[in-house]
């Protein structure tokens, strides 16, 4: 899906024509970059998305130009480190740090979201 190969040319590029940045909310995603496009996210190049449900989360990504897809599922716990920072930890851990996430490693490896209604973030903003 990540490639556009199973759309219509011009459906794929009406899909990934100017994705918006934006921030998960309750700073799930931590300090990366995210941009939202026609029914999935990017980040550094990799497309996909992330969802959850009764005690799960997951963020599954593709990088065309790299090759690589990575997929982070676990369960949903406070001030631990979401799947979406998780898999740019491991993204960058087989590609480098130049990837175009927005963050280093130590900040994608720090838990930022506490799970708790009105608890502030425990990542600090940039």
């Amino acid at each position: 899906m990540a490639t556009g190969a199973l759309l219509k040319p011009e459906v794929w590029a009406e899909a990934t024509e100017n994705p918006i940045p934006f921030v998960f909310a309750g700073n799930y995603n931590g300090p990366g970059k995210w941009r939202y496009g026609l029914g999935f996210v990017e980040s550094g190049g990799f497309i996909g998305g992330e969802g959850s449900f009764a005690g799960y989360e997951s963020t599954t990504m593709y990088s065309p130009t790299r090759g690589t897809a990575i997929e982070v599922v676990s369960t949903k716990n406070p001030n631990a480190i979401t799947p979406p920072p998780m898999f740019q930890a491991l993204a960058m851990a087989v590609h480098g740090t130049d990837i175009g996430f927005g963050l280093t490693p130590e900040q994608a490896l720090a838990p930022a979201f506490t799970g708790v209604a009105g608890q502030p973030d425990t990542q600090p903003k940039e």
